[in-house]
């Protein structure tokens, strides 16, 4: 099979895939982003082990929501109700 043959087949399954899935056409971008991330709260975590003997960091700048995460909102949660029998 000659190579511009193989180019061939492997851009029309490359295009049928992305028919199936459309949202196959970010999946490239955004698994970039998530690695960035996650290196980045890496880093943070490797240099708190360094320098303070653990590595928990509870926030940092791989923690910041991507622009998708924000865009989502949480449920929204009430206040307790409050019973009115005798509590420990």
């Amino acid at each position: 099979m000659s190579q511009s043959r193989f180019m061939e087949i492997l851009k029309n399954v490359g295009e049928t895939a992305l028919n199936v899935a459309p949202g196959l056409r970010n999946a490239i971008p955004e698994i970039g982003a998530e690695l960035k991330r996650l290196g980045v709260q890496g880093q943070m975590e490797s240099a708190s082990l360094i320098f303070n003997g653990h590595a928990f960091v509870p926030y940092g700048p791989g923690q910041s929501k991507t622009e998708a995460e924000k865009a989502i909102e949480p449920p929204a949660i009430g206040p307790p109700e409050q019973s009115h029998g005798r509590s420990m």
